[in-house]
């Protein structure tokens, strides 16, 4: 599906307009800007619409297990309602920038944020709505946005945007909606022309591709993959590690703050092993409270572990096994993806080895879980802080967020964003 000028066009319909698209963005560059008060208030009629009755089924069709799916339909609530929004701008933003005298100048200064102007989302598919939410930030900073879906297409985003322009027409304009695949060079190169910013959801490989066929001048914010992990130490209850069971249960690992495994502060495998044999009872318990059952990924999943089962006789690594999930322990120090769907990983990694080893990887760090002994908390949020790691929370908090939350370590509205400075 294609949503351009408010409507909804077919592929052929769609390479049409592509022709074109220069010429309508310059058309609505020269309109009045698009007041943030217009985005925010249809945002807001839209989460007041919202309901479980109405809408709740569009979350279950995409296999969304029922608890999840209410909880998800309440945080979108929250997220573009009018009290949300406001917020965030006022902690991202401050105060107005006004009229100044620059120290040591006699000049006056008038300093203001400006959208960037042309937004080119390339969005990922690892979440529901991802992608317009990235448009949602876009239309909040006044800029222009090209959206090119995620290969498994994204329904939902659609109908959003749609709503959103049936309740404020202004918005039509501001948003254009390609679903083309991204090996369609030609196409792509089309979409990243006009742009002054392309916002990349994805991995190093994603990343990278961009920045081979974008213009040089073109500004790249990136939302890389990141991985995310806990880390144990001391002497802790089962009561402080089912935050944790409970963080890789509800998101079933597939979101860049899901903890991926476990990093236990000891140097003894031995240790790694009973931790592992402990945790995966724990985990065990939270999956059949948050029942996900998918016969086609546990399958898969199960063969996984087979062959890691097999290949642990002639390496120092144990798959320890519970109803619908896993625990494998490693003898090494790696920071590594899980194989997700409530499989993860714990490894040895004492504390005078944290910084060193974590540093290896501190570009494609975010959250870190911290499970700990109350008076060893501040020298291990002091390490952890030093090694690229984003956020430090605890298990059951790992992928919830807040009102004006940093993205992996940035204010993303500042990002969309120039800094105009008027001189008097």
């Amino acid at each position: 599906m294609n949503l351009i000028s408010g409507k909804l066009m077919n592929n052929k319909e769609s390479r049409a307009e592509l022709q074109r698209l220069k010429s309508l963005i310059l058309e609505t560059r020269e309109k009045v800007p698009l007041p943030v008060n217009a985005v925010i208030r249809a945002c807001d009629v839209l989460s007041q619409s919202l309901s479980e009755q109405e809408h709740l089924h569009l979350l279950l069709d995409l296999g969304m297990p029922e608890h999840k799916a209410r909880k998800e339909l309440q945080t979108v609530k929250q997220m573009i309602s009018k009290e949300y929004l406001e917020n965030r701008m006022k902690l991202e933003f401050g105060q107005s920038l006004g009229r100044f005298s620059p120290y040591g100048e006699t000049i006056s200064v008038r300093q203001e944020w400006m959208p960037l102007g042309v937004l080119l989302h390339i969005a990922a598919g690892n979440v529901d709505a991802l992608p317009v939410f990235s448009v949602i930030e876009g239309l909040l900073t006044g800029n222009i946005n090209i959206l090119k879906l995620p290969g498994n297409n994204d329904g939902i985003s659609i109908l959003i945007l749609q709503e959103l322009m049936k309740i404020e027409p202004l918005i039509v304009p501001y948003v254009f909606v390609f679903d083309y695949p991204s090996h369609d060079m030609e196409a792509m190169k089309k979409l990243m022309s006009p742009a002054d910013g392309i916002v990349v959801w994805g991995g190093d490989a994603a990343v990278s591709a961009v920045r081979r066929t974008a213009n040089p001048d073109t500004r790249i914010i990136e939302w890389g993959h990141k991985i995310s992990f806990a880390y144990v130490s001391g002497s802790i209850s089962d009561s402080d590690l089912e935050g944790i069971a409970y963080n890789i249960c509800d998101t079933s690992q597939l979101l860049c703050s899901s903890c991926q495994g476990i990093f236990l502060d000891t140097e003894d495998f031995d240790q790694v092993l009973k931790f592992a044999g402990r945790f995966v009872r724990i985990l065990e318990r939270m999956a059949g409270e948050l029942p996900d059952d998918n016969p086609y990924l546990t399958a898969q999943k199960t063969l996984e572990l087979y062959t890691e089962r097999l290949e642990s006789a002639k390496s120092r690594k144990q798959v320890f096994y519970g109803n619908n999930c896993s625990i494998t322990a490693y003898n090494d120090m790696s920071v590594m993806p899980s194989y997700m769907y409530r499989n993860c990983w714990v490894r040895p990694l004492p504390r005078k080895k944290l910084l060193a080893v974590l540093c290896e990887y501190k570009n494609h760090l975010q959250t870190a879980a911290l499970v700990c002994e109350e008076c060893d908390k501040a020298a291990l949020e002091t390490i952890l802080a030093k090694t690229g790691v984003m956020r430090i929370t605890n298990g059951a908090r790992m992928s919830e967020g807040y009102c004006g939350m940093p993205h992996d370590g940035e204010l993303s509205l500042r990002r969309y964003m120039k800094l105009m400075s008027y001189e008097y």
